[in-house]
């Protein structure tokens, strides 16, 4: 009876150690695949000789316009081979950097960084969106707020 109990005492330990390891391994692979897919999200390549062309909105609701890196985000030194790399630097706003009754958006601006320049807070960007709901665009699943570079912002 004491025999039995060691071996089965013995065998969910391994059985337990087995599945610590297949977790482990499974938290790994996946992590690795978010990191990779947020890493390539997060840089936009831009060609030198790429021309700014107008483009027409397509039933996405995309256009088809090239942006220059200075509209899409802060360009870093390090251009090499006629590619150059852009990536998005927030604004670091503090309670009192913005002020008055309108704000013109700059380039790495958010609304919830407007909304802590503005009031202190960043959860209060939604008043913000709600003031300009006419003005501000809308991913198409409608659950992102977009604002570019020189648009002009009522403040409540």
């Amino acid at each position: 009876m004491i025999n039995m109990l060691c071996v089965l005492g013995l065998a969910l330990i391994i059985g337990g150690l087995f599945i610590v390891a297949l977790v482990f391994a499974a938290y790994n692979y996946f992590n690795k695949s978010s990191k990779e897919i947020s890493e390539t999200q997060n840089e936009i390549v831009f060609q030198e000789e790429a021309e700014d062309v107008e483009g027409e909105l397509n039933g996405d609701a995309a256009s088809d316009k090239k942006l220059p890196p200075t509209v899409a985000g802060t360009v870093s030194s390090n251009a090499t081979n006629g590619i150059i790399r852009a990536e998005w630097v927030a604004n670091d706003y503090k309670h009192g950097d913005i002020q008055g009754a309108s704000y013109t958006v700059k380039s790495g601006d958010t609304l919830w960084e407007i909304a802590e320049g503005a009031y202190g807070d960043g959860t209060q960007w939604t008043k913000i969106l709600e003031a300009n709901k006419g003005d501000v665009g809308f991913l198409v699943n409608g659950q992102q707020a977009l604002i570019i570079p020189g648009q002009v912002l009522v403040l409540p």
